[in-house]
């Protein structure tokens, strides 16, 4: 290696969602269909099954690693691997006056590496590059299922 080789900028490989038994994921959305999670208000529950159908957990990979600008400082966030799209679809099933937060119970999830809310709180970036979007979808739903996030804080 030359004495300027390592100044060179490196090229990072593209990434691709891992398939489905390549993936590391404990669990895929096939097998918590029937789960239902409680919401907020305690008007009932709701079966993954229907969130999937709405559209609820529509999950689209970023197809090329997705950096964010940072809010206060000017820093670079990332990679985000996955957004998850649920349009306000999945409000009643979590406080936004919660502690823990969604994204924190999310956070904690097995390899997930970095959640950020993005668009005025109506998506998810994940920075998850062994979960397979079945993955994605079930570690939402784990999340989900955590009772703490159903919570109100004193302040509103």
């Amino acid at each position: 290696m030359g004495l300027l080789e390592r100044f060179r900028p490196s090229v990072e490989e593209a990434w691709r969602p891992p398939a489905i038994g390549v993936c590391r994921c404990e669990t895929h959305i096939e097998d918590l269909l029937e789960v239902l999670i409680p919401r907020v208000d305690g008007e009932g529950d709701v079966e993954v099954a229907k969130l999937v159908t709405s559209g609820a957990l529509a999950t689209v990979p970023a197809l090329e690693r997705m950096y964010l600008p940072g809010l206060v400082v000017n820093e670079r966030r990332g990679p985000f691997h996955w957004r998850v799209l649920h349009q306000r679809k999945l409000d009643g099933l979590f406080s936004p006056y919660s502690v823990p937060s969604l994204d924190d119970v999310l956070f904690i999830q097995p390899h997930v590496h970095r959640v950020l809310w993005l668009a005025d709180r109506t998506e998810l970036a994940l920075g998850a590059p062994d979960l397979c979007i079945r993955g994605v979808q079930a570690t939402v739903v784990r999340a989900l299922m955590n009772p703490r996030i159903r919570g109100t804080a004193a302040l509103r």
